[in-house]
């Protein structure tokens, strides 16, 4: 075993030498080690230990990805499951059961939740982490490690600072609702954090908070958002490299002035790193015109078409030409908002409210696949 190579967290298994059950488990696809994770107490020890999923990861790094949904069963047990391509569930992780008893202001039980007639709903997946939250509980998000099964719960609440501004006002936070939610690693402290909007008194307002796998902080209140950011729908933001990215509503500042005050395809970005907002990024000029030359796509067509993915690590605009195309912008200069249109999808992918939901890239192609998510 070469010296860069870590040192097996694991004693012999029978004849087999640590390090040579080590090579061993390490060539093996995912979908069997998730299996072979039962054997015993050593071998799940080490198919959980960072630096084996990390090698394990760079192995097999053209294996196919896997897809991360809610569950619930018949027996009212719901949590995560991971399934590939194909469908075929990997991997099932429950998620722990909880029982809520709902309070009038008297003090006096109104009512009881429990898990068992709740679902659960991904939210988002990074970095090899899935978020998600509960229907009967939307304002609460789970972090989940799913090759470890650790979960993490960040606050239900507020901020302090928002929370004494809802004090002050009488405005209860069952009043509030949550808008968007995205998270991703900082590279200059190897930590994560996550973002979250919510609408507070008809505003928009923003929150940050940083977690590890043991443990989370609390939610940290920072600047307003940018007007007219998109944070309804989960595929007008995205993730890269630390850098939270959302596309902005022009469609409803052109209803109000009849002029494009915001540039259509226009994105705001949040470092996650600095924890400030980095102002407003203009989209491709093709997109621009071809605004202005087609009148016969209305405003709100044009805006429903838009959404934003990622190709590692390229930010990608994808403008859906109902009926017609469509096409993938990647944003590959982001200082002076360089767009490269990269590929035109046929007619038959340019369906109404269809996105793509995931992009495939191996050693062979930068891009070899497109998932659809209506």
């Amino acid at each position: 075993m070469s010296p860069s190579r870590p040192r097996p967290t694991i004693s012999s298994s029978g004849d087999l030498p640590a390090d040579v059950l080590y090579e061993v488990l390490l060539r093996i696809p995912a979908k069997e080690l998730c299996r072979l994770r039962v054997v015993c107490p050593s071998w799940r020890s080490l198919t959980s230990d960072p630096p084996f999923v990390t090698a394990h990861t760079s192995r097999h790094h053209t294996a196919p990805p896997l897809l991360a949904m809610g569950y619930r069963d018949g027996s009212g047990v719901s949590g995560v499951a991971i399934s590939d391509l194909s469908g075929n569930v990997v991997k099932r992780i429950p998620s722990t059961r909880y029982e809520i008893v709902g309070v009038n202001k008297s003090g006096d039980p109104i009512g009881r939740f429990t898990s068992k007639n709740d679902s659960i709903c991904v939210v988002r997946t990074r970095l090899d982490l899935v978020c998600f939250n509960r229907n009967a509980l939307s304002g609460s998000f789970w972090v989940l490690n799913p090759a470890t099964g650790a979960t993490i719960d960040l606050p239900m609440g507020f901020s302090e600072e928002i929370a004494h501004e809802l004090e002050v006002k009488g405005i209860k936070e069952w009043d509030c609702r949550d808008e968007s939610f995205a998270f991703g690693q900082v590279s200059s402290i190897r930590e994560y954090k996550a973002l979250r909007i919510s609408t507070v008194d008809d505003r928009k307002v923003c929150e940050v908070i940083t977690f590890v796998d043991t443990n989370h902080g609390s939610w940290r209140r920072k600047q307003y958002p940018p007007s007219y950011i998109c944070t309804s729908h989960k595929m007008r933001c995205a993730v890269v490299d630390g850098v939270v990215y959302f596309l902005m509503e022009f469609c409803s500042s052109y209803y109000e002035t009849e002029v494009f005050t915001i540039e259509p395809g226009s994105v705001a970005s949040f470092n996650l790193d600095t924890e400030e907002w980095m102002g407003v990024l203009h989209g491709p000029e093709q997109l621009q015109r071809f605004v202005q030359e087609n009148g016969e796509y209305s405003v709100f067509e044009i805006e429903q078409g838009l959404s934003l993915a990622e190709l590692n690590p390229c930010l990608v605009m994808v403008h859906n030409i109902h009926n017609v195309s469509m096409v993938l912008w990647f944003l590959t200069d982001f200082e002076k908002g360089i767009w490269v249109k990269k590929y035109s999808l046929p007619s038959h992918v340019a369906r109404l409210f269809w996105y793509p939901f995931l992009m495939l890239d191996d050693t062979m192609r930068e891009f070899s696949s497109v998932g659809w998510k209506a």
